[in-house]
């Protein structure tokens, strides 16, 4: 495990070149500069400290990342923001980099200086909160947002009412997980479903010793203050992708990618010619989750259950709890998506190896969707069509596991499912 005084060291420095990034040195003229605003950082200076900041970056990502597989649920879950957070930053910094590399590229003064009136930077302030935050806290409720859970009034006395106000928090809370996990799930999967085949194929089977060749052909022919504003654009962009792998899983990344690939195209077949909806990539979710399935195992444990009131009670506010992370952690692949979204369109990644690695990308988070939606409503093991299984990270306590725990509930032993 990392030596928790080292990273606070590393998250120390990679917060403050975040933040100081694209400030002006103290006592720097603000005037006579013809081809950039006055208040621009030169393209030389922003060079230099985007270098050290991608290599602090690296560091501290590697170390965020061994948090994952730590034996307390609250660090791997404050991990998991955490990356998160990094790759959110990187990804909106890799779009200032190839917007500066385009304006060096083009040498039009004119032009130059319009771009350049934008404000130069992007805001650091909610990712250095998240990156801040205590390991040991987990996903707490300052990261969860304000707004009031619906259990917060008094909960019943009532044995029996009890029961029905989890049984219908379960089924709340299942609702707003399937409903996020089609929604933010559909819009990695529509990027992806406009590629062509060829596309996202290689998106697919994308692996790392594929990235060095890509990165090279993108690079080809540039050089002096661009080519290093390039080369720290695509590390950060791979280094991005780094820990949205750590978030899969490195062990099952790759068998990963090739299900939810297995699974856009079955999109693409079901849809006549190939039209894919929202709603029907909610069927995928509905076929993985199964929430009717546990709905009906839920409510026959409330029957059989000896649990007192308090338990019951416990366990309505868990699961509600469940749901609100899920909407906060997918609210954060949101921003992903939409920074995939920027740094797609522009010309240095709008090229063919570019469309790859971004490919790449968007589909490992909408593989994170997908899976870690599933944790939050079950174990870490996915059931399809009750032959075949396959694990997945398992960082919470689901849905089914908290209420199970609760009520004291026993199942009857299965037969082994198949591993896939």
């Amino acid at each position: 495990m990392t030596n928790s005084a080292e990273y606070q060291e590393t998250l120390t420095v990679y917060t403050s070149q975040l933040k100081n990034l694209f400030v002006l040195p103290e006592g720097e003229a603000k005037t006579g500069v013809k081809t950039r605003s006055a208040n621009t950082l030169s393209t030389e200076l922003l060079a230099e400290r985007s270098e050290a900041l991608a290599e602090t970056s690296q560091s501290l990502g590697e170390m965020t990342a061994s948090y994952l597989k730590s034996d307390d649920r609250n660090q791997r879950e404050a991990a998991e923001m955490k990356l998160l957070a990094q790759a959110i930053a990187e990804l909106e910094l890799v779009q200032e980099l190839l917007k500066r590399s385009e304006e060096e590229t083009e040498g039009n003064s004119e032009a130059v200086i319009t771009r350049s009136s934008r404000s130069d930077g992007i805001e650091v302030d909610s990712f250095i909160n998240v990156l801040k935050a205590p390991m040991d806290e987990g996903l707490s409720s300052s990261l969860m947002g304000e707004s009031k859970l619906r259990s917060a009034t008094k909960h019943s006395t009532d044995p029996k009412q009890a029961r029905t106000e989890l049984s219908d928090m379960v089924e709340m809370s299942l609702a707003d997980i399937c409903e996020r996990a089609s929604s933010v799930g559909w819009k990695a999967a529509t990027n992806l479903l406009l590629l062509d085949a060829a596309a996202l194929r290689q998106g697919i089977e994308f692996v790392s010793k594929d990235a060095a060749q890509l990165l090279d052909q993108i690079m080809a022919g540039v050089g002096g203050l661009m080519l290093r504003l390039l080369k720290t654009a695509i590390r950060l962009l791979a280094q991005a992708y780094n820990w949205i792998r750590a978030l899969i899983g490195k062990d099952i990344e790759q068998e990963a990618r090739q299900q939810v690939g297995g699974w856009l195209e079955e999109l693409k077949q079901e849809q006549p010619q190939g039209k894919a909806s929202e709603s029907l990539f909610g069927k995928v979710v509905t076929k993985v989750y199964k929430p009717d399935v546990l709905q009906a195992d839920i409510g026959s444990w409330l029957q059989a259950t000896q649990a007192d009131v308090s338990q019951i009670n416990q366990a309505t506010d868990r699961v509600e709890i469940l749901a609100k992370k899920y909407q906060t952690k997918t609210a954060q692949v949101e921003k992903l998506l939409t920074a995939i979204a920027f740094i797609k369109r522009l010309p240095a990644l709008a090229t063919p190896q570019g469309q790859v690695i971004t490919a790449a990308v968007t589909l490992g988070v909408l593989v994170y969707v997908l899976y870690t939606g599933h944790d939050h409503v079950r174990d870490g093991r996915i059931v399809l069509n009750e032959k075949f299984s396959f694990n997945i990270p398992d960082r919470v306590v689901g849905i089914r596991e908290t209420v199970q725990q609760a009520l004291g509930a026993v199942e009857p032993p299965v037969s082994p499912a198949t591993t896939g």
